[in-house]
């Protein structure tokens, strides 16, 4: 740990806790598990930082710590519809945006910001203001699309891949690529 740097120390202990954590592991758990607790708390703490300690903890994260945002994001999204919490999906949003910090050139990011933007609409949210304040938190490059992904009112689940099911324990958001 840095000396006098808490920052810095969040960072570190981030990194430290995600090293093991695999994308498959965490498909596994059941939601509301422990790593998603633990990740309501980094993206809270990410959140309450300033510009500059949020380009320097997704500058620290590896490629593998960032995807495990990704399933955090959509995660926390169906968590969100099935507790009808808004900051939930805020954070989910903010969390998936972390995800992309690095966009690989055939990614199509908005496939995945379509559950976001119907998430927001069964919570009574305007997907604009949502994906706006997401936009806050998002790297230069992403800040324009998010924007203009939620100001879009051409979005459903399925025209992007998705499905939405009722299981006994609540809404699941499906991919099923065509």
């Amino acid at each position: 740990m840095q000396n006098g740097n808490a920052f810095r120390a969040f960072v570190e202990e981030t990194q430290h806790y995600l090293a093991d954590k695999k994308v498959i592991d965490y498909y596994r758990e059941s939601l509301g598990a422990a790593i998603d607790l633990r990740l309501d708390a980094i993206v809270t703490h990410f959140i309450a930082s300033t510009s500059e300690q949020r380009a320097f903890f997704q500058a620290e994260l590896l490629p593998g710590q960032r995807s495990l945002f990704g399933i955090y994001g959509h995660r926390a999204a169906t968590r969100a519809v099935r507790e009808g919490t808004q900051d939930l999906l805020l954070m989910g949003l903010v969390a998936a945006a972390v995800a992309n910090y690095e966009i690989p050139e055939k990614r199509r990011v908005e496939v995945g910001w379509a559950v976001f933007h119907h998430c927001a609409r069964q919570l009574g949210m305007s997907p604009a203001d949502l994906f706006a304040q997401a936009a806050d938190y998002a790297t230069p490059d992403l800040v324009l699309r998010l924007v203009a992904f939620g100001n879009r009112a051409d979005v459903n689940l399925g025209s992007f891949g998705w499905k939405e099911l009722k299981t006994p324990s609540g809404v699941v958001y499906k991919f099923e690529w065509r």
